[in-house]
């Protein structure tokens, strides 16, 4: 008897271990199972009692086999994931959600019914039929679900995480990402929003438009990477050599309304991060090529407690120097460069190729292009 206790005693020690390398705390499994002497009962030289919070450890043992689908084999002492068969006849006391994400083949949010058993399984079920099972678990302030799609020849998977916060069922809404392969073969991740419902009123919700306010949080949510192995760094699908080709530091003019010419400063790095310095602000952003001859750099300033509201620039940057050499033509939007109109011109020049006797040719030529924007917009 005791040396059984010993044995069970170790195999707790055993599971709680691999858990724990698995990014679940003893105190996680404590609250999923109800039972706060984990401790205790891993501890028999310690703790020698038959039986600790109504529990023995044999049955302790079987319960976190069973709440974590694991199995322990007895001959090398190792603990792995097992397969554990689940009833779907009876639904009392399961989740339904209703899970929106954009569909970006089909141009379209899309939804499909997850059904969570007994807070350990998942299912999922699309529109157009395709029918997923797997693994439903809360870690801290998050859910994931891990599901595999059913009835094909190669098993597609799919991870979803969404934010649960300290609240751990019951919210109406979550909101996080997923990642998985597409129909089409296309490794893909995107946000995704669970809308929690009933089981009577699925239909009418599927049946329903989508709220313009889910729409708007997923359209266009999505990244996609190419299906293709790269042999070496050079063969990357990127736009990398046009920004490296542009990475530098530079002196950005625009004039104010009263046409006096200001000087900003503009760094542009091969990884396509970009700074923008104006009077003592800075703008952070990323630079993205539109095509062969522009690259369009996206900037805001994100300043005190709000990340919400901020300042944005967008300059849309020719690289084709032409009759402004040395300097690049930009066109921009935004506000932050205090002009009349939201959209403006301003020019750039590396500063290593800039000396004080361009400054005349740089307001010459940007006071004809805003006199030729102002006319245009009147």
């Amino acid at each position: 008897m005791e040396s059984m206790q010993k044995e069970y005693a170790k195999r707790i020690s055993t599971i709680i271990e691999y858990l724990k390398d698995n990014k679940i705390s003893q105190y996680e499994i404590e609250e999923r199972l109800n039972y706060t002497s984990l401790s205790k009962a891993k501890n028999y030289d310690k703790y020698p009692q038959t039986i600790i919070e109504k529990l023995s450890r044999k049955e302790l043992y079987e319960k976190l086999l069973t709440e974590y689908g694991l199995k322990y084999d007895e001959k090398s002492n190792k603990v792995t994931h097992g397969t554990i068969k689940k009833s779907t006849d009876n639904d009392e006391g399961d989740q339904y959600f209703i899970m929106y994400y954009f569909a970006f083949l089909r141009d379209l949010i899309a939804r499909a019914i997850v059904r969570i058993i007994n807070n350990k399984y998942a299912i999922i079920d699309y529109q157009y039929d395709e029918h997923w099972e797997g693994t439903y678990e809360i870690i801290e302030n998050y859910t994931f679900i891990s599901v595999q799609k059913e009835g094909e020849v190669t098993p597609v998977k799919k991870l979803i995480c969404l934010f649960s916060g300290t609240k751990k069922t019951g919210r109406p809404f979550l909101i996080g990402t997923y990642s998985t392969v597409k129909r089409d073969g296309i490794p893909a991740a995107g946000k995704i929003f669970f809308e929690r419902v009933n089981k009577n009123d699925i239909t009418n919700k599927l049946k329903a438009d989508v709220d313009t306010r889910i729409a708007n949080f997923l359209l266009n949510k999505v990244f996609v990477t190419e299906t293709f192995t790269p042999n070496t760094l050079d063969d990357m699908p990127t736009a990398y050599w046009m920004i490296k080709k542009f990475a530098s530091e530079y002196y950005l003019f625009y004039p104010k309304i009263n046409k006096e010419l200001i000087r900003a400063e503009l760094i542009c790095f091969e990884d396509s991060r970009a700074i923008l310095t104006i009077k003592g602000m800075t703008y952070t952003g990323f630079l993205q090529p539109v095509d062969n001859h522009t690259i369009r750099i996206e900037l805001s300033s994100k300043t005190g407690f709000s990340q919400i509201y901020s300042d944005n620039v967008i300059l849309f940057l020719n690289t084709y120097k032409a009759n402004y050499d040395p300097f690049y033509l930009c066109n921009g939007i935004g506000s932050a460069l205090e002009q009349k109109h939201n959209s403006f011109s301003c020019m750039i020049i590396e500063k290593s190729l800039y000396n004080e006797s361009l400054n005349s040719i740089s307001k010459d030529i940007l006071s004809k292009i805003t006199e030729m924007n102002s006319s245009s917009k009147l």
